[in-house]
């Protein structure tokens, strides 16, 4: 291998392979990033054997070649180079790495020994990347992050003629999204969130993809396809659970917000009900919610809100980081909140879009 990359490409590059490599690799070479030199430039891969990410950096290669090293400590080398080009230079299993009067030699490892990283065939079909994008930003934080429950980490993803549907939940709130967007099959399948977490990064930072392309590939593998970089992921096995049995068919109250003085309130008494379990309280009565929040020896706060409230009113209680959370990635300006009862989840919409509602249990308290 000989090659020459700017350095901006080239660290761009390492420092988004790096994103998925295991600081505790399941075996060594997991650790390390392929490179493989080719005519017009250098692709890079990573894996962490559930997922493997792959980025084409363009260059001037003089010679081929592909050589493992590991991805740490050649990032951190990389992001000492001044913005000049790099040198890339493999000779007997070792690289050498030269950079405007920067020089150093790292040991490396046979290309044969990296787990092999099929690229994606022709054929995938097209995403409007800034619809995956939302549909993403607000699923995504809903997904478990507890791998003693590993359907709950991913994302369920099921498509037909109704269009897309995403869903997320971690057994104490839910979140659905569906985008007018359909595989060309009906897909009934659940993708690892840490994948997708990934392909929203990457959307984010390529501003001049318009979309994302997916490709289904033999034993249950996906691959995205995002500008320069590949995310090839394996589905996760079984059955997610039947989340639209939680969701209620009616409602006894329904309040309409806004959003930031919503999002102020509840930031505002999570402060309190830091050593209580993080428990809020809302009370719905006579056109305004009260949001409130009491710890012993702590003290208590009480915020008044306007709110539009149709029905019966009462009271019930979130955790107060589920609500931040979703008011954080929730886009509109007005939210909807339904109820019925203190013990039945709290569903909350946005006005006048039923693509999307985001769920939360409540938390039983006494008066």
């Amino acid at each position: 291998m000989n090659i020459s990359l700017l350095q901006e490409n080239l660290l761009k590059a390492l420092t988004r392979t790096g994103r998925i490599v295991s600081t505790r690799p399941q075996i060594p070479i997991a650790g390390n990033v392929l490179l493989d030199a080719k005519n017009g430039g250098l692709s890079i891969t990573s894996t962490n054997l559930e997922t493997s990410e792959t980025v084409w950096v363009g260059g001037k290669a003089e010679k081929e070649g592909s050589v493992c090293v590991p991805s740490r400590l050649l990032t951190e080398l990389v992001s000492s180079f001044p913005a000049e080009t790099v040198h890339l230079v493999v000779k007997d299993e070792k690289i050498h790495i030269s950079c405007s009067g920067f020089s150093a030699t790292i040991p490396g490892v046979p290309a044969g020994e990296f787990p092999p990283v099929e690229p994606p065939p022709k054929g995938g079909e097209k995403i409007n990347k800034e619809t995956l994008v939302g549909a993403l930003s607000l699923v995504l934080f809903a997904a478990a992050t507890d791998e003693g429950r590993p359907l709950l980490t991913g994302i369920k993803m099921v498509s037909g003629d109704g269009g897309t549907t995403l869903a997320a939940t971690d057994g104490y709130r839910l979140s659905t999204k569906t985008i007018a967007f359909s595989l060309k099959q009906s897909t009934d399948m659940v993708i690892p969130a840490r994948t997708l977490s990934e392909v929203l990064k990457i959307s984010l930072e390529e501003k001049d993809a318009k979309d994302v392309v997916v490709t289904a590939i033999k034993d249950g593998q996906l691959i995205f396809s995002i500008g320069d970089t590949n995310i090839m992921t394996r589905l996760i096995a079984g059955d997610y659970p039947d989340y639209k049995k939680i969701i209620p068919k009616a409602f006894n109250t329904r309040a309409l917000l806004e959003k930031e003085p919503l999002a102020r309130a509840v930031k505002s008494a999570a402060i309190f009900a830091r050593d209580n379990a993080n428990i809020v309280r809302f009370t719905l009565d006579k056109q305004r919610v009260i949001v409130s929040a009491n710890t012993p020896n702590v003290g208590e706060n009480r915020i008044e809100i306007d709110a539009k409230i149709d029905g019966e009113g009462g009271e019930i209680a979130f955790n107060s980081r589920f609500l931040l959370e979703f008011l954080s990635a929730f886009p509109g300006d007005e939210v909807l909140f339904e109820m019925t009862g203190a013990l039945n989840p709290g569903v909350f919409r946005p006005v006048k879009d039923d693509s999307y509602l985001h769920i939360i249990m409540p938390v039983r308290i006494t008066s």
